[in-house]
């Protein structure tokens, strides 16, 4: 094989793009964070593949990430559903080629895929224990792709699909288990150690920026009542509807938890005394105000109530977080002793 033939460039040209490959690779290999990983891969593709444009989709039972290339930037998003170009390639299974200006078979493009006047669509499905897991769909630049631009896409894509898809499933899997250290089995909000240290985050804010802060303490009303007259099951149901209704009149960046069998805690800040109350009795009739629907043997709507007690602290006041409770526990004491379904701040006498 004499110097400069076409077999000696062919070679050269190869063990140029393998460098590239592996460089990339090897940036890959230490980063875990999906939209850093897709920088790299903008900015470096192009040194060992005729890569316009490209979109790669991994999807599970969670969801689709959604990763962009398009004219050396990257928009990573994750969505619900696959969109129709990605939903059709992905049934198919298989790999395609498509050349632009024939008849199109299947949706149209991506419009990002189409811009630059690509010459043809490489789609490439990869597949993990017969379930496909991944879509790439690369165009080409002005020319068309060529054996070595085949051979390379195909190894860096199924890298690039597998790393997507494992760190997808590690993440998910740390979700799962500190969703275990830090929810309640039943009704999915904090449990009674995560929301006290949500409280005591919350008081440290407070008295740095000197903002108020307030809590509320509610329990169910005769909820060992419910039980004794309509089993543990109903009672359970009555927890979890409690939780969702409480959940739902929850502000944005306040805290609630389940603080006791059928006790809640709810962490307010910034919050005054006034709009605590006004927190309290906005949460007294989401559940007063409906019925707990409970279904299956022994169905029956059960009118349900809750009491609450309210305590604040200024943000220049020097309160630890057992006092704080205390006096929201206090208030709720009064609340049950004044009647029940009812609101009552800690500084209010009976």
């Amino acid at each position: 094989m004499t110097a400069g033939s076409p077999k000696t460039e062919h070679a050269s040209e190869q063990l140029v793009r393998y460098e590239a490959l592996f460089r990339l690779l090897d940036d890959l290999h230490a980063l875990d964070d999906i939209a850093e990983i897709a920088k790299h891969v903008v900015r470096q593709w192009k040194y060992f593949a005729n890569v316009a444009n490209w979109r790669l989709v991994v999807a599970d039972e969670q969801g689709v990430q959604l990763i962009d290339g398009c004219n050396g930037q990257v928009y990573v998003s994750k969505e619900s559903l696959l969109s129709p170009w990605d939903e059709y390639h992905w049934q198919q299974q298989r790999p395609r080629l498509v050349r632009l200006g024939d008849p199109l078979a299947g949706p149209e493009p991506p419009r990002h895929l189409t811009g630059r006047s690509p010459s043809e669509i490489l789609i490439l499905p990869f597949l993990r224990m017969g379930l496909c897991i991944g879509l790439l769909s690369v165009s080409a630049g002005r020319e068309p792709f060529n054996d070595l631009d085949h051979k390379f896409i195909r190894i860096f894509g199924a890298y690039f699909a597998e790393r997507i898809w494992d760190i997808r499933l590690r993440t998910q899997a740390t979700e799962v288990l500190i969703n275990k250290a830090t929810r309640d089995a039943l009704t999915g909000l904090l449990n009674r150690g995560t929301i006290i240290e949500r409280l005591g985050s919350a008081l440290a804010l407070s008295k740095r920026t000197g903002e108020p802060l307030s809590v509320i303490i509610c329990d169910i009303d005769f909820f060992k009542i419910i039980n004794d007259s309509h089993g543990h099951m109903a009672g359970d149901e009555v927890l979890r509807q409690v939780s969702h209704r409480l959940q739902a009149e929850t502000r944005l960046g306040d805290s609630l938890g389940r603080y006791g069998g059928e006790e809640f805690l709810i962490v307010l800040y910034p919050c005054n005394a006034r709009d605590a109350v006004q927190s309290a009795e906005r949460f007294r009739h989401a559940i007063a105000d409906t019925p707990v629907s409970i279904e299956g043997d022994g169905a029956c709507d059960l009118k349900v109530t809750i009491s609450l007690g309210t305590s604040s602290t200024s943000g220049d006041e020097k309160v630890r977080i057992e006092a704080l409770l205390k006096r929201a526990d206090d208030a709720l004491y009064r609340s049950k002793a004044g009647g029940r379904n009812r609101v009552t701040a800690a500084n209010e006498r009976s």
